[in-house]
């Protein structure tokens, strides 16, 4: 998580107030530090055919979109369907957002991934808006949708373009790729999560 530390240390020159109006508390989340022993203790009592944390004798528990909401603050309706971009409009779009002209050379050699690096140093030029949008570009890739280290997928990418576009809250994503990482954790017998939140 070293890329978080560097990510949320640039959030000193933002406007604090209108990054919260606009993505909540993202920053925040960025922020708290995961446990490991916690995660492979959530991972160990998900059961993936019922899709809700077993404990001891007959709790449930089941993540649900409100309380997600609740966490995250998105400042939108958490109840709106959300659709992602097609894959060869990613690009275009995150390029005219970011106001980056040359976002294509970001790209990992496998060209499904931005290499966070070049994003960093995008954003140590940037000011205003527009390094607000790659801080929560940035977020939405090494905190909200991880893939692997070093990376912001363009399905995260895709997924932070339609929050910019339509305002459509991202909650229902983020319970979605939560759930689907808890059920592989569960399943290839893992007790780590890709997914930090």
């Amino acid at each position: 998580m070293n890329e978080v530390n560097k990510l949320t240390t640039h959030f000193h020159n933002v406007d604090k107030d209108a990054f919260f109006r606009k993505y909540g508390r993202l920053v925040e989340i960025a922020r708290v530090e995961v446990l490991s022993p916690t995660v492979r203790a959530l991972v160990h009592f998900w059961d993936p055919d019922y899709q809700c944390f077993f404990f001891f004798g007959n709790i449930d528990l089941c993540p649900t979109m409100v309380e997600y909401g609740m966490l995250t603050e998105f400042p939108n309706n958490l109840y709106r369907i959300y659709f992602p971009l097609r894959f060869d409009k990613i690009i275009p779009e995150l390029s005219k957002l970011l106001r980056i002209s040359n976002l294509k050379k970001f790209l990992e050699k496998n060209a499904t991934d931005l290499k966070w690096r070049m994003l960093e140093i995008e954003l140590e030029k940037k000011s205003g808006s527009n390094k607000e949008r790659l801080i929560a570009l940035d977020i939405f890739g090494l905190v909200l949708f991880p893939n692997q280290t070093g990376v912001v997928s363009l399905e995260t990418a895709a997924a932070y373009v339609e929050y910019e576009n339509t305002q459509i809250n991202p909650v229902t994503a983020i319970l979605a790729e939560t759930i689907l990482t808890l059920n592989h954790s569960r399943w290839t017998e893992k007790e780590v999560m890709r997914c930090c939140t």
